[in-house]
């Protein structure tokens, strides 16, 4: 009896360091797989860039990336913590988007899922948000 007593804040310490942990999901296949600039938003995309009516942008200093159509009415901007540089790694980010009649935005800690030269697939895989974005470092 006494032994089953001594292990009980043992054992409540473990149960609550498990029920706090950042439990996230893993990236939608269908997010890793594209090749497409691109944002999503529980699994499905909001934006897909398209050359011939949207355009890029970036800010170095700001670590700010902004897609948006050639109307600026629909758009989504990136704002990190720090500059996406490799797979696995994880920084912070403010999503904002539009669809020109309204305005969101999501913060979060995300992981750059893929990379492909100068494009990187950022995942935040909170369970109730589950996001991905696409950015590109433009030299």
């Amino acid at each position: 009896m006494m032994k089953t007593l001594s292990l009980f804040p043992a054992i409540l310490f473990l149960a609550v360091m498990f029920s706090s942990c950042d439990r996230t999901l893993e990236p939608d296949s269908s997010f890793i797989g594209s090749s497409d600039i691109e944002l999503t938003i529980g699994g499905s995309v909001v934006y897909t860039y398209d050359p011939a009516s949207w355009q890029l942008g970036y800010n170095a200093s700001k670590k700010e990336f902004r897609v948006f159509d050639d109307s600026m009415k629909k758009y989504y901007t990136v704002t990190c913590s720090t500059l996406p540089s490799s797979t696995g790694q994880k920084l912070e980010a403010t999503i904002t988007w539009s669809s020109g009649s309204s305005t969101q935005t999501t913060k979060g800690k995300f992981e750059v899922a893929k990379t492909q030269g100068d494009t990187y697939w950022l995942w935040c895989g909170d369970k109730k948000t589950r996001t991905g974005v696409t950015v590109r470092i433009l030299r």
